[in-house]
């Protein structure tokens, strides 16, 4: 076994202090929080963590929403030497441009109107820990500059002052987003990018590791403390492995719970026990073979591109630029065929559309 690898310090006394880093080898390494699955894409990705988690460098956490970006960063600091200071989560998208200036680099006393304090802002609350900045691609392009600057400089100077403040922090970002076509439209700095994704994680998205939904249902069951586990019937397992899942994770989360309420004396989970989303979704992206077969060559031809697009466009929650791109068709080609297949958005569907 490869040994531990050690760092010594001393401390303020002159003592001589050995701290641990995790080692791939160290069976006794657990993630926390755990990262459910077994698949080759998983196991990569738990490696990854243990490699990268000690490093100073930035790490770019990349997938769709609800596939556990968080999930990751949390790790790649609980899994590091400073794992014993603070994380520090901030979701970009949901602060406006003056107040995420504000709230990252702190202001000082009054340096606007309604300063009547200075406050440290979350670089300074991380000191010596990981900040976490979740929908990085959502960041204006004043505090993208900013953010460069600090990443660079390793300090900060708090709005409406000129004193800089060193601060040691590893940045762990996400996104959802294509930063290259952000790039690409003005939207986004390259420079910032070359800064953050020194490495980067994609975190899978659920519909290509499905053979692991067994094993997350077992998980919720008993991270939700639900009295005992249901396993999952062959017809339902069946529907849940066609659904395209654009919620990916969080979406199978809620389902599991919702079941473990509505049906809380259930031996197991059965197909009339899914969400009507899920069961109609599920059959609707499924193509009858026998129906193909017995169809002349273009009727054929149309309704497995029909399926294809519906399904795309689930899978987008309707984005239809990112539907378009990844069916490798114009965005007016794309419209064309939605109406001659006469698509229809569901009404209960989550997200907007482009």
């Amino acid at each position: 076994m490869t040994p531990v690898r050690k760092q010594e310090r001393r401390t303020k006394s002159g003592k001589r202090h050995t701290s641990r880093a995790p080692s791939l080898d160290n069976t006794r390494i657990k993630l926390d929080p755990p990262i459910v699955g077994s698949s080759p894409a998983i196991r990569d990705l738990r490696e990854s963590i243990l490699r990268l988690a000690d490093t100073p460098s930035n790490v770019l956490v990349t997938g769709e929403s609800g596939t556990g970006k968080e999930l990751i960063a949390r790790n790649l600091h609980t899994c590091s030497r400073r794992a014993g200071r603070p994380f520090v989560p901030v979701n970009c998208a949901a602060l406006n441009p003056g107040v995420l200036e504000s709230e990252l680099f702190g202001h000082g006393k009054g340096s606007f109107t309604g300063a009547v304090q200075s406050y440290a802002g979350l670089f300074e609350q991380a000191e010596g820990g990981t900040l976490f900045l979740d929908e990085i691609g959502e960041i204006p392009l004043f505090v993208q500059a900013k953010l460069l600057r600090v990443l660079q400089d390793r300090e900060i100077r708090r709005m409406g002052t000129a004193h800089a403040r060193r601060v040691d922090v590893r940045v762990v970002s996400a996104t959802n987003a294509d930063l290259d076509e952000r790039i690409e439209n003005g939207g986004f700095r390259l420079d910032l990018l070359y800064r953050l994704n020194v490495f980067t994680l994609r975190v899978p998205p659920l519909r290509e590791r499905v053979t692991e939904i067994p094993e997350l249902v077992d998980h919720f069951f008993e991270a939700r403390g639900f009295p005992r586990r249901m396993p999952i019937d062959e017809e339902a397992l069946a529907l849940f492995s066609r659904y395209s899942w654009p919620g990916n994770v969080r979406e199978l989360e809620n389902e599991v719970e919702r079941i473990a309420v509505l049906h809380p004396k259930a031996a197991r989970i059965e197909a009339h026990m899914l969400s009507d989303r899920i069961t109609h979704r599920a059959r609707a992206e499924t193509v009858d073979v026998h129906l193909l077969y017995d169809s002349p060559l273009p009727r054929a031809v149309g309704y497995l591109e029909e399926s294809l697009v519906r399904k795309t466009l689930a899978v987008t929650n309707w984005n239809k630029t990112q539907t378009a791109r990844r069916l490798g068709v114009s965005r007016q080609g794309l419209l064309k065929k939605i109406k001659r297949y006469r698509i229809v958005r569901d009404p209960g569907a989550s997200g907007a559309a482009d």
